[in-house]
């Protein structure tokens, strides 16, 4: 959600600098105003950031186990399933011969 938020408030932001300055700005004033509302929206971002870490972590570590795997890629696979429908075919006019 988090994420959704970002993205959409950097479009905005891309689309309408001004205002988006001016709402970022007045969030930042928000939160220097009441301590609880920053403290609570830094521990989002941070639990975020980390959720993203770990994610980029668990991503690289998949990676490197498939790249020293015998585990057949996407291209692979496909020239297996077109060797199946030929095969398939092939068959399939033998049976009606």
């Amino acid at each position: 959600m988090i994420k959704d938020i970002l993205s959409i408030g950097v479009t905005l932001g891309l689309s309408d600098r001004e205002t988006f300055v001016t709402k970022v700005s007045g969030m930042i004033n928000e939160y220097q105003q009441d301590p609880a509302v920053a403290d609570k929206w830094a521990k989002i971002f941070t639990q975020y950031i980390e959720d993203r870490k770990e994610d980029y972590r668990m991503r690289k570590v998949i990676d490197s186990s498939l790249a020293h795997s015998n585990v057949p890629d996407k291209e692979s696979i496909n020239d297996l399933k077109r060797a199946i429908e030929q095969l398939t075919q092939a068959i399939q006019m033998k049976k009606d011969k």
